[in-house]
């Protein structure tokens, strides 16, 4: 039974329950708890993670939310899926241009800042397989990877400029020109590279990232409550300081390019397309597989940063030929990656 203190003049404010919040976001993650150790598994529906407005907007509410219970005391984010975003919803963008702002201001910062100043407990990130927009996991105070992951940061190589988060932690994480060569040749590095960098706390096998990510936290959660948090307070302050300093113009910077861009009717990369979200999907998917290794692991080339697009729908007519099928019946006629 709860204590009460019947001298106050007024109690103290009831926040969302576990149980209610869990509710809230039933449909971009799964939320379980044990032992005060909760588990974020992001998820689409019933489905795999698919990169949407909706989930861009739930990933910065949820960590806000979570962070005003105090029983959550360690927290993991990862994936409830084997892999980490791959995909885009083709029609997962549809009030973007209607809320331009509040999605490339306030949702593009929420998404960075509330990781690491709203949440005051120790994080994990577990990365269960490769995917896009990594930055979740890369922000908590320990990253576990599968070891199949790439990171990439492939903005430019769709004519945005990236602000939202990922070119910045891979400048703090990796270093400058390592970064600013990911940055701008749309280059990847693998799991191995990343650990050797300084990028990733660990690196297990495929089925084993979880249950590291799991016995981490207990570790973690064997110290008292208060020497804990404030150890994980003392973590968070280098990513906190970066933020600070360069965060908003980062984000500024991303959404004053992809303006320009919509003026100009180029939003893609390509000379004369909008970027089809469609495609988006396809086009993650390949550098995801096994099968780009070739081309964005070694020293990248200009004929295949032109070709990638190609490279990648030919990919993925072969390997996923029913659901190329079905995609291509929506796509715009007039783009060349047909």
């Amino acid at each position: 039974m709860a204590k009460e203190y019947p001298k106050q003049m007024v109690p103290y404010v009831e926040l969302p329950k576990f149980e209610e919040y869990r509710e809230w976001f039933k449909n971009y993650a799964d939320l379980t708890r044990k032992d005060g150790i909760l588990q974020v598994a992001i998820r689409t529906g019933d489905h795999k993670a698919y990169w949407s407005g909706g989930m861009h907007r739930a990933m910065g509410q949820l960590s806000r939310i979570i962070s005003m219970d105090h029983d959550n005391e360690v927290v993991i984010w990862t994936s409830a899926t084997e892999d980490w975003i791959q995909d885009q919803d083709p029609n997962g963008w549809d009030r973007y241009a209607d809320e331009r702002f509040e999605h490339q201001y306030y949702d593009d910062m929420n998404l960075i800042k509330n990781m690491v100043f709203d949440l005051d407990v120790p994080t994990i990130g577990a990365m269960t397989g490769p995917g896009f927009h990594w930055d979740a996991p890369l922000l908590c105070d320990i990253t576990i990877v599968s070891e199949d992951v790439y990171f990439d940061d492939p903005h430019l190589s769709s004519g945005m400029v990236s602000g939202d988060g990922m070119g910045l932690l891979l400048q703090q994480l990796i270093g400058l020109k390592h970064a600013n060569y990911l940055i701008l040749t749309g280059g990847q590095i693998d799991a191995k590279t990343a650990y050797d960098w300084g990028m990733v706390s660990e690196i297990a096998p495929k089925d084993k990232v979880l249950e590291r990510a799991w016995e981490c936290a207990r570790i973690i959660k064997s110290a008292p409550y208060h020497a804990r948090c404030v150890a994980s307070s003392l973590c968070k302050r280098p990513m906190q300081r970066a933020l600070m300093n360069d965060l908003r113009v980062n984000t500024l910077s991303e959404a004053y390019s992809t303006q320009i861009s919509l003026n100009y009717g180029n939003y893609g990369g390509t000379e004369n397309d909008q970027v089809d979200e469609r495609f988006s999907g396809i086009w993650w998917r390949w550098r995801c597989s096994k099968d780009s290794d070739e081309e964005l692991l070694n020293p990248r080339t200009y004929a295949g940063k032109i070709h990638d697009r190609v490279t990648a729908v030919e990919w993925f007519k072969e390997k996923h030929p029913e659901e190329y099928a079905e995609l291509a019946k929506d796509l715009d006629g007039d783009h060349d990656y047909k």
